[in-house]
């Protein structure tokens, strides 16, 4: 089922605060060189990029040190370090937790435009951390800083209208939103959208493109899309039929840890298909499966005709496995 997520990534707020401080370096340095400078010296000659203080000390986990140096640069109305200050006390990283305080310095980083503050205040608003419930000001944060291309906030926007939640439910607008974050990367959205044409949900039903969709995802290491994926390929459904490499993907969504995938791909390296028949490790799969609660009753059957000794050398694989 798919479920808002909640990703205060410090990797976008760097981003933002990179790209300023090469902004404005790159302005003070237009204005003191003159038309007729020098050659610039060649690359592996040039200083390093400006790191923001206070995010270079977050990054290194000194997070005392951090809001200390972000604390001082927001009060001046820096909008990044009001993000990061936001982060730092909704995380209770180095501090207190603090929810309300941090929807303070997000609301003030919002009103200056910061896109990663906006998303902040929008999952607060949906969550109620600081802040009382408000599914439709979640909606409105979502969509202002999706106008930016925030994909996270582009995929939560997508739900709400997917689900009629702050906003009235409009499947298309959904998938609109849905398409915007895919095609920005979000690996949950692209999976999202995959299913929309999976299953003609907001837009013309297409297996084919579905399972693009899915395959960007599942390279971006999304289970349930490597699962998707899978059976696409094993039944030809959308795609060539392509059993190896439905088993494939079995096998990596299964070692990832996912009980559903482990016991697909015990049943293909049971019967032979896509992959060399391997009743041991196919027993390993199935054992492993089924001690995270998945009962599967062809396999059990299987599993019980096997000899003694290939059912020991699974049960002690699937015992030392994770």
């Amino acid at each position: 089922m798919l479920r808002p997520i909640f990703l205060f990534l410090w990797s976008i707020w760097l981003i933002s605060a990179v790209a300023q401080a090469q902004d404005t370096a790159a302005s003070s340095t237009d204005a003191a060189v003159p038309a007729a400078a020098e050659t610039a010296p060649p690359p592996d000659q040039l200083p390093p990029p400006i790191v923001d203080p206070a995010f270079g000390a977050y990054q290194r986990g000194y997070y005392l040190e951090a809001f200390a140096l972000a604390l001082e640069k927001a009060e001046q109305g820096d909008a990044p370090s009001q993000t990061l200050l936001g982060q730092i006390l909704y995380q209770g990283e180095g501090v207190e937790k603090n929810y309300r305080q941090a929807a303070d310095w997000f609301r003030l980083a919002a009103a200056s435009g910061d896109p990663q503050a906006k998303f902040a205040l929008g999952m607060m608003y949906l969550r109620g951390h600081g802040v009382l419930p408000d599914k439709t000001k979640a909606a409105d944060m979502f969509a202002e800083a999706g106008q930016t291309g925030h994909a996270d906030a582009l995929y939560n926007l997508a739900l709400l209208y997917l689900e009629g939640e702050g906003v009235e439910r409009k499947v298309g607008i959904a998938a609109a939103y849905l398409r915007r974050a895919a095609l920005a990367g979000h690996a949950e959205a692209q999976y999202a959208l995959g299913a929309a044409f999976d299953e003609g949900a907001g837009v013309a039903r297409d297996a084919a493109v579905a399972a693009q969709w899915y395959e960007k995802a599942a390279r971006q290491g999304l289970i349930d899309a490597q699962i998707d994926l899978a059976a696409m390929l094993y039944d030809g459904r959308g795609v060539a039929q392509d059993r190896s490499a439905a088993a494939n993907w079995f096998l990596q969504a299964a070692r990832a840890g996912n009980p559903v995938a482990q016991s697909r791909i015990a049943r293909l390296m049971a019967t032979g298909f896509g992959t060399d028949k391997n009743p041991v490790e196919a027993g390993k799969w199935y054992l492993t499966a089924r001690r995270a609660g998945l009962e599967d009753v062809w396999l059990t059957d299987w599993f019980d005709d096997l000899p003694d000794e290939e059912k020991a050398a699974a049960f002690d694989l699937s015992q030392s496995w994770q």
